[in-house]
């Protein structure tokens, strides 16, 4: 199967560039490098360097290349739109002087849905105004990401106000699809009570992006039926390496072969960066299993 393997800074714990806890951006490419991978995400905007020469020289050093932004703004905050255009215009210069090519594109977590999070019928949802504003801020960044010629690629996130399928359905509609493509996180899906090959199916011609990630059956059902906060999850180790989780990746290798997708796949598993666990360890192990079981 024609697929590229990168992983993230999120998989270290990385959510926030100003978080005293995250390790050092040097340790965190070293050990993506030294796990196997080829490629990385930029992270929360500030993590790794915004100079454009430093960064280049910082991954050319560890021969890797640039996949993907990320940009994790309050999209349901109307108020918030010129900023949020802002860091779209910064976030996409960046990929784009280094030859990435995706953004990533999810509503920030926020109360009261991160408690919220995984429940499907109860979750408070937008009203129609607060929807129609979300939908003009995304089709804006749509429009800022074509300057650049970054892909821009909307993602379903738990603990947001586009988590569930209803939700996924109606942006898809709303957002003309010259705008907005689709990257599908595998575990997101679960966590939302979506199957992830389904909307591969469903979506095939919009899906330009993959995160691949695994979560852990107990601790979500736990977590859905004690309402917990989606960072607490986390910090519970919701996440997990790819093939110890309930994700079918087997039926997700199939779904991509029918679909017939060729192109770049991200493993993520995000982590609480003072938990006491061993990223590079889970990275490897996860890039194990995806090429003894999907890349075959």
């Amino acid at each position: 199967m024609e697929l590229k393997i990168a992983n993230a800074p999120c998989s270290w714990g990385i959510e926030f560039a100003d978080n005293p806890a995250n390790p050092l951006w040097q340790t965190v490419l070293d050990e993506i490098a030294g796990a196997g991978y080829g490629a990385t995400e930029l992270g929360p905007l500030g993590y790794l360097p915004t100079d454009p020469q430093a960064l280049r020289s910082a991954l050319t050093a560890r021969t890797l290349g640039l996949v993907a932004g990320t940009l994790f703004v309050h999209l349901h905050k109307a108020e918030e739109r010129e900023a949020i255009f802002e860091k779209t215009h910064t976030t996409c210069q960046i990929l784009n002087e280094q030859g990435a090519e995706f953004l990533v594109v999810i509503d920030h977590v926020s109360s009261p849905r991160t408690d919220e999070a995984g429940q499907a019928k109860t979750a408070t949802r937008l009203n129609d105004e607060q929807w129609d504003a979300m939908m003009e801020t995304l089709r804006g960044v749509g429009e800022i990401c074509a300057q650049y010629n970054v892909t821009p690629t909307l993602h379903a996130h738990a603990g947001t106000y586009i988590e569930y399928r209803d939700e996924l359905d109606r942006a898809m509609r709303d957002l003309p699809a010259d705008l907005m493509s689709l990257c599908v996180d595998t575990g997101h899906c679960v966590y939302a009570g979506m199957d992830p090959s389904e909307v591969l199916r469903t979506y095939k011609d919009r899906v330009k992006y993959l995160h691949f990630k695994d979560i852990n059956a107990d601790v979500l059902a736990a977590s859905v039926a004690t309402g917990t906060d989606f960072y607490t999850a986390i910090g519970n180790n919701i996440f997990c390496p790819l093939g110890q989780g309930c994700v079918d990746f087997s039926d997700v290798r199939q779904t991509l072969i029918d679909i017939d997708f060729k192109g770049w796949v991200t493993v993520e598993q995000d982590t609480d960066p003072t938990a006491k666990s061993d990223a590079k360890t889970d990275a490897e192990q996860s890039r194990a299993f995806i090429e003894k079981t999907v890349l075959h």
